[in-house]
C-alpha cells in the first residue's frame, strides 16, 4: 500500500505591535493558530531585533508575513518600527514567501480627526512597503477607516476625493488577492478600481454600503462579503462568472426574484434582511449552502431549493407550519430553530447528519421520526415531558434537550454512541419549575465525554457511578446538600459543583488525579479535603468560586 506524503509545514510570521484589543486582530490570530499544518510564530516589534539577534528565527524560511497595527496613541511610533524593520531586513522579506498587512484604525473616529504626522506616518509605511515587497502583498486588511459622517459626502468632488483615497489604500498591490475593507461606512465604492487578481472582497459591517455599483467586480472574484449594509436590492448586479461565496446579511434587501446568481455560487447567506418569500427566487443549481434565518418569511413552501444544497439554515422564521415542504434529500445540516409553531407535516431529508430543532413546541420525540443518519440533535427550548421509548438515532454523538419538561432520565435508553448529553436550562430563560430531581436508576451512555445537568433540582447523589469516559461534568446550580459514595472515571478533567450553596463538604467524594478544575460554591471552600488543597498549592488544580446564583 503506497504512504500517503505527509504534506510540508507552512510557516507563518506575525507581527504585532502589541496585544490585540480588536476584534479582527483577535480573530484573525485565532484562524491562523486552528489551520492545519501551519507553525504560528508571533512577535512583539519592539522585541523582532533581539530575536534576530538571539534566535534561529533569521535562518527560518517563512511562507507568509502578516504585519498587524491597531491605532493607539502611539500609532505612529509603531508605523515607524514597522518601517524600520522593512528597511532593516531586506533579504528576509526578499525570502518571505507573500505578505498581509493588517492596519486598524480607532472605531468612531473621524478620518479627518487623524493628525497629518498620523496620516503621514500610514503613507509612509505603504510606500516602504511597496519599496521593498509590492509584488509579495496579497492580502490587505484596512479596518474601520471611515466612520458614519463619510454616509453625508454626495458632493461630486467630495466622493471623488474618497474614491482616490480608497485606492490610494490598494493602488500599489498588482498581486493582491484578498482585501478586507471591512467596517467603514461607505454608501459604495465611488471609482474605485480594484486589481483584476483580487480574489476575496470585503466590504461590509459599516451599516451604511447601499449599492454594490460604483466598481467593477474583479473577474477572478471567488468571495464577495458584503454583510451590515443598507442595501435594498442587488437586482441589476452583475457578478463574475467565478463567484463562489455571496455573503448580504443585515441588510435592507426585500426581493430577490430577478437576481441572477451565477452558476459558479456554492455558498449563499441571505439572512436578516427584509425578505417575505422566497418561491420565485432562482437559486444556482450547484448550490451547496444556504442561509435564509431571520427573515420575514411566513410560509417557506414552494421554494425551489437546489438538489445539491447540504447546508440549510431557515431558523427564526414567522412560518407557522412545515406541511408541503420538501426538503432536499441531500442535506446534511438543517437548522429549523424556532421557525414552525408546531412540528405537524414536518418531514425531514433522510441523510440529514445535524438537526435543530429548537425552539418550536415540540412535545414528543417519537412522532419527529427522526433519520438514522443524525449525529447531533437540538431538542431545546421545547414542550417535551419524558424521553422514556424514545427511539434515539443509532448513530448519535450529541444530545442538548435543555429547557424542556423533563423530570427524570430513569429508564432512558440513550445510545452508546452518545459522547455530549446537554440538559443545562437556561437561568435567564427557563420559566417552568419542571426538573430533574434525582439521578437514581439512571443510566448515562458509556461513552458519554460531556455531561451537563445545571439549573435543575437535584438535592442529594450517592451511590452512582458516571461512566469512565467522562470529562466534563455540571450539576451548577442545583440544590445539592449531600454527594458521597459516587465514582468517577480517571479522564475527567472538569467538576462543575458551583451554585449549590448548601453543598459544605466533599469528605465522602474521590476527585480524581485527572481532575484539572473544580468549581464551586464560596461555602465549600474552607471544608475542601486536604488533598485538593495539597493539588491547587502545587498548581496541578484551579479551584474556581462561583458567582451568585441568577435572580
Amino acid at each position: 500500500m503506497a504512504t500517503i506524503p505527509t504534506p510540508p509545514v507552512i510557516n507563518r510570521l506575525v507581527l504585532l505591535y502589541d496585544k490585540p484589543k480588536y476584534y479582527h486582530t483577535i480573530m484573525l490570530l485565532k484562524e491562523l493558530r486552528e489551520l492545519e499544518n501551519n507553525y504560528i510564530t508571533v512577535i512583539e516589534i519592539d522585541t523582532i531585533d533581539k530575536f534576530l539577534k538571539e534566535t534561529t528565527i533569521s535562518s527560518v524560511k517563512f511562507d507568509h508575513l502578516h504585519m498587524c497595527v491597531e491605532f493607539n496613541p502611539e500609532f505612529e511610533g509603531n508605523l515607524q518600527k514597522f518601517i524600520n524593520f522593512m528597511k532593516n531586513n531586506r533579504k528576509m522579506i526578499d525570502d518571505v514567501g507573500d505578505i498581509a498587512y493588517h492596519i486598524h484604525f480607532e472605531p468612531g473616529k473621524k478620518w479627518k480627526e487623524y493628525t497629518q504626522g498620523q496620516v503621514a506616518k500610514y503613507t509612509n509605511f505603504l510606500d516602504v512597503l511597496r519599496d521593498v515587497g509590492a509584488d509579495k502583498v496579497v492580502h490587505c486588511s484596512v479596518v474601520n477607516k471611515y466612520d458614519m459622517d463619510t454616509v453625508y459626502i454626495t458632493e461630486k468632488e467630495d466622493l471623488a476625493k474618497l474614491g482616490s483615497e480608497i485606492q490610494s489604500d490598494i493602488q500599489y498591490w498588482k498581486n493582491l488577492k484578498t482585501l478586507d475593507y471591512g467596517e467603514s461606512s461607505i454608501r459604495f465604492l465611488p471609482g474605485v478600481k480594484l486589481p483584476d487578481t483580487l480574489e476575496v472582497l470585503n466590504i461590509g459591517g459599516g451599516y451604511a454600503l447601499e449599492t454594490l455599483t460604483g466598481f467593477k467586480m474583479p473577474p477572478k472574484l471567488k468571495s464577495l462579503l458584503a454583510g451590515q449594509g443598507a442595501m435594498p436590492s442587488i437586482d441589476e448586479i452583475v457578478f463574475p462568472s467565478t463567484l463562489q461565496r455571496l455573503e448580504i446579511p443585515e441588510n435592507k434587501i426585500y426581493f430577490l426574484e430577478n437576481v441572477k446568481f451565477p452558476p459558479s455560487l456554492r455558498d449563499l447567506d441571505i439572512s436578516q434582511n427584509r425578505i417575505e418569500s422566497l418561491r420565485d427566487v432562482r437559486f444556482p443549481h450547484g448550490l451547496k449552502s444556504l442561509n435564509m434565518g431571520l427573515n420575514p418569511i411566513e410560509n417557506i413552501r414552494g421554494i425551489k431549493f437546489p438538489d445539491t444544497l447540504q447546508f440549510l439554515d431557515a431558523s427564526n422564521l414567522p412560518n407557522e407550519s412545515m406541511t408541503g415542504v420538501k426538503f432536499p434529500e441531500s442535506l446534511e445540516v438543517l437548522n429549523l430553530q424556532s421557525s414552525m409553531t408546531n412540528t405537524r407535516g414536518l418531514k425531514l431529508p433522510q441523510h440529514v447528519k445535524i438537526l435543530i430543532l429548537s425552539g418550536n413546541g415540540v412535545n414528543s420525540i417519537n412522532p419527529l421520526k427522526l433519520p438514522s443518519t443524525i449525529e447531533v440533535l437540538y431538542l431545546n427550548q421545547n414542550h417535551i415531558k419524558t424521553l422514556n421509548k424514545v427511539n434515539f438515532p443509532p448513530k448519535l454523538r450529541e444530545l442538548y434537550l435543555g429547557d424542556n419538561l423533563i423530570t427524570t432520565l430513569k429508564n432512558v435508553l440513550f445510545p452508546p454512541t452518545v459522547e455530549v448529553l446537554d440538559l443545562e436550562n437556561d437561568p435567564w430563560s427557563f420559566e417552568n419549575d419542571k426538573q430533574i430531581t434525582t439521578l437514581k436508576d439512571v443510566v448515562l451512555p458509556p461513552n458519554l465525554k460531556i455531561f451537563k445537568l445545571g439549573y435543575h433540582g437535584l438535592k442529594t447523589i450517592e451511590a452512582f457511578e458516571f461512566p469512565a469516559s467522562l470529562r466534563y461534568l455540571s450539576l451548577a446550580y442545583n440544590e445539592l446538600r449531600v454527594i458521597r459514595n459516587i465514582k468517577f472515571g480517571n479522564h475527567l478533567k472538569t467538576l462543575d459543583l458551583s451554585g449549590n450553596p448548601d453543598l459544605l463538604s466533599l469528605d465522602n467524594v474521590i476527585i480524581p488525579e485527572s481532575v484539572t478544575e473544580l468549581r464551586v460554591s464560596a461555602p465549600l471552600i474552607p471544608n475542601l479535603p486536604g488533598y485538593i488543597v495539597e493539588r491547587a498549592n502545587e498548581g496541578r488544580l484551579i479551584i474556581k468560586k462561583s458567582a451568585p446564583q441568577p435572580e
